[in-house]
Order: C-alpha cells, then sequence, then structure tokens
C-alpha cells in the first residue's frame, strides 16, 4: 500500500523530524519506504531518510509491508504534514 503527499512540515525532513520518524517506525511490525525525486529512503534509517534531502513543498510517496502497514503509513504521513516546528 502506499500513498503521495506532499510536505508541509516546515522543516522537511531534517534532523528533528527524521529523529521522531525513526523513533516512531520502531513501535510498527513494518518496511516503510519514503520516495523523493528519485531518492528512496527506509524510514527506519535516519541515514537513509536524512540523504533523501526532503524539504516543505516536496512531494513524496510512502509505502509500507507488513503487518502494521496502515498504521506505520498514517505514522509517517502524521510527520510529514506537520505544520508544528
Amino acid at each position: 500500500m502506499d500513498k503521495e503527499i506532499v510536505i508541509t512540515n516546515s522543516q522537511g525532513l531534517h534532523a528533528r523530524p527524521a529523529s521522531a520518524l525513526v523513533e516512531k517506525m520502531q513501535a510498527f511490525d513494518a518496511v516503510v519506504r519514503i520516495d523523493v525525486g528519485t531518492k528512496s529512503a527506509n524510514a527506519a534509517s535516519i541515514l537513509s531518510v536524512l540523504a533523501l534531502g526532503a524539504s516543505a513543498g516536496d512531494t513524496a510517496r510512502v509505502s509500507a509491508e507488513g503487518t502494521d502497514a496502515q498504521a506505520a503509513i498514517d505514522a509517517t504521513i502524521s510527520i510529514l504534514t506537520c505544520e508544528e516546528d
């Protein structure tokens, strides 16, 4: 399953949101991938997520496989679209 969204978190996927995302992924039995442009990242890897260089306004495709796939996608989207700093 997958979903395409526009990143609205003002920080994009830089240090704090990336760290929060990786931490949150530990709670799910799912493998989550985030694709931004031609780059792809495993949402459980801080280096992989930071390497995306994703900023507010970028379009991202979030996909997941596993028992908790939908919940993991929802949690990922929540971080990517968070309006708070």
